[in-house]
């Protein structure tokens, strides 16, 4: 994914998550402190991926610090257009490849926090992990001292060439769940119907009258390995049947089409395929030719705080990759789930799909649950 990044520096490849919380916003030193204390949990954040192109390696980053990872935006911002700005930061390559960020919001004591990463680094199931452990509501806050006094600091304004729109809506996570357990879908299944019926409602009339391919990646990851770093996953092309007029229906072709997911073909592709063909094989899916965007679930199921500070909200902030008109992640965490879409600022058409999907989801639950 390096290698992939090196050859089309347009694309976004940085995944990631931007939360709400509810309290006073910590300084950086202090946001930097209770980093360090939680590094043990996470050895993958002081570890450098880097090396000869083609020949990357993992290790400990011998002058890891921190606060090196720590940025503040200046201002205020409401949390959608906040975490719009916050996708648009630079990740720094010449040190591990992740970052916090914090930003305040209009409303008094509330604050942002992301949290963001190269996709060359960490998988989705990874930044959920990471995200779990390092705000962990059950583990103790640290306690008031000495901290660190040099965080870092980038501008906020986003360095050309990498503006790109992000755009969110999210629901109640229970009427997601009341689909479910009326149609015996899973709520990934609820996700892709509702985002279909969003797509049917946005694409002009010629291009909903066959179905729409997407990419929808999935953990191949064993319970005894690493989850912290890393890439696990395989990709399956689900197609969404935007040429169906009954929301029941389509529910019902993509529970027909997710029903098996190639779990252990994949698992032993990944671990077979040399690093080069692997490369030639993901450049021949993430591509506009192959499917129009990339797809994915991504949940935070433990009480998340930050010093005390509880997290009242979140979306995720997907990576834009490989040719795809849209990047789209469910973030479910609490009583909501949020949708977010990203792509290039040029497609702001996109922008109408996340409040598409919401109205999708009222749709599936009157034809499920009438």
């Amino acid at each position: 994914m390096l290698e992939w990044a090196r050859q089309r520096p347009d694309d976004g490849f940085v995944i990631g998550v931007a939360l709400r919380l509810r309290g006073p916003r910590p300084t950086p030193a202090r946001l930097a402190a209770l980093l360090a204390a939680r590094l043990p949990a996470l050895p993958g954040l002081a570890e450098r991926l880097d090396g000869p192109t083609g020949q990357e390696r993992w290790r400990p980053a011998e002058d890891f610090d921190a606060a090196h990872h720590v940025h503040t935006l200046d201002g205020a911002a409401e949390p959608h257009r906040g975490a719009e700005l916050m996708a648009n930061q630079p990740v720094c390559g010449d040190r591990p490849r992740w970052g916090l960020w914090l930003l305040d919001t209009p409303q008094e004591d509330e604050f942002l926090l992301a949290y963001r990463v190269h996709h060359a680094a960490q998988d989705g199931t990874a930044v959920a992990h990471t995200i779990g452990r390092l705000l962990d509501a059950r583990v103790p806050a640290l306690p008031t001292g000495r901290s660190p006094t040099d965080a870092g600091r980038w501008a906020s304004a986003p360095p050309p060439g990498s503006d790109r729109l992000l755009a969110a809506a999210d629901v109640p996570v229970e009427a997601m769940r009341a689909i479910s357990r009326a149609s015996g879908a899973s709520l990934n299944d609820v996700h892709l119907a509702a985002l279909t019926g969003a797509l049917r409602a946005w694409l002009p009339p010629g291009a909903r009258d066959h179905p729409v391919p997407v990419r929808v990646p999935f953990n191949v990851r064993l319970r005894q390995e690493r989850q912290d770093r890393g890439n696990r996953y395989g990709y399956k092309r689900v197609l969404l049947p935007v040429d169906e007029p009954s929301a029941r229906q389509r529910l019902a072709q993509v529970v027909e089409q997710t029903s098996v997911w190639p779990r252990d073909r994949n698992r032993r592709l990944l671990d077979l395929i040399p690093d080069d063909l692997m490369r030639d094989h993901i450049s021949d899916f993430l591509s506009s030719q192959d499917s129009l965007a990339t797809v994915t679930l991504l949940g935070a199921h433990t009480p998340l705080a930050l010093d005390g500070s509880p997290v009242t909200g979140g979306l995720a902030l997907p990576p834009l990759i490989g040719g795809h008109l849209f990047s789209s992640v469910l973030f479910i965490h609490g009583a909501r789930a949020c949708l977010s879409v990203t792509a290039q600022r040029r497609h702001d058409h996109v922008r109408d799909l996340p409040r598409l999907w919401q109205r999708a989801v009222v749709e599936l639950a009157t034809a499920s649950c009438p």
